[in-house]
Parts: C-alpha cells; sequence; structure tokens
C-alpha cells in the first residue's frame, strides 16, 4: 500500500510540475524581461549557490564532487515561484511585483534550460567517477 501512494505522490509531483512549467511558460508572453536579470542570474549560479551550499554544508560528510552538483543543480528553483505569488497576494506593490516576476521567471528560465542541457552529461561523469570507471560515456 505505501509504494502504491509514493508511485501516486510522485505523479502528482510530476504533473504539478508539468503545470507549472506550463504556467511559466504562459507567463513568459505577458512579461517584460530586463537586463538587471542577466546579471542576477550569473551572480546566483555561479556565486550565490555555491557559496550557500558551501556554507550549509560545512561539517556535512558530502563528497566534494557531490558539493560541486548540489552547488550547480542546486534546489528546486520552481519554489521562488510560490513565494513571490504569495508576496504578491499580501499587497506587494504592483511595480515591484513586475520587477520580481521578470528576474524569477528569468532565473527560473535559464535553469531549466541550463540544469536540463547539463543534468545528463554532469550525472554521467559522477556516476562513472563513483564507480571508478575512467573510460569515455556513449
Amino acid at each position: 500500500m505505501m509504494q502504491a501512494v509514493q508511485r501516486l505522490n510522485a505523479q502528482l509531483e510530476h504533473f504539478a510540475e508539468v503545470c507549472v512549467v506550463l504556467t511559466v511558460g504562459a507567463l513568459l508572453a505577458v512579461v517584460e524581461f530586463r537586463s538587471e536579470a542577466v546579471w542576477f542570474i550569473a551572480v546566483l549560479f555561479l556565486v550565490i549557490r555555491p557559496l550557500a551550499v558551501y556554507l550549509g554544508l560545512l561539517g556535512t560528510p558530502v563528497a566534494p564532487l557531490q558539493r560541486r552538483l548540489i552547488a550547480w543543480f542546486g534546489i528546486r528553483g520552481i519554489g521562488s515561484i510560490y513565494y513571490l505569488m504569495y508576496a504578491i497576494t499580501h499587497e506587494l506593490e504592483p511595480v515591484l511585483a513586475n520587477r520580481l516576476l521578470s528576474i524569477t521567471l528569468a532565473v527560473v528560465v535559464a535553469s531549466v534550460l541550463a540544469h536540463g542541457v547539463s543534468v545528463t552529461p554532469l550525472m554521467r561523469t559522477y556516476e562513472r567517477r563513483k564507480t571508478g570507471d575512467r573510460k569515455p560515456a556513449d
């Protein structure tokens, strides 16, 4: 019974992710993107997240390669949409809401693209190193 519930939960989670990604895609048509999002994405991916992972994992037995993977992939960024919607529904000023929506959507889209493209090669490399096999992947 427990396995059936876990499978159902996993399917519901995947369905919810598809719905959120479709919603993000629909929002892209109505949001004006600003140049400030580009530098913020780079700083977030290359400085803030790796630093947060390093500090968050201090004193844990996580291997350096795993730390780098965690720093690159991070946690699911779609949660930032939920937090932003919460702030908007609690009287966030419209000008600030539009600006934050633009930056948040740009980060989510960049994350989906960058991490979607890099997940397979990075995970293959990780699996090879974990098993000690240094041969190139097929």
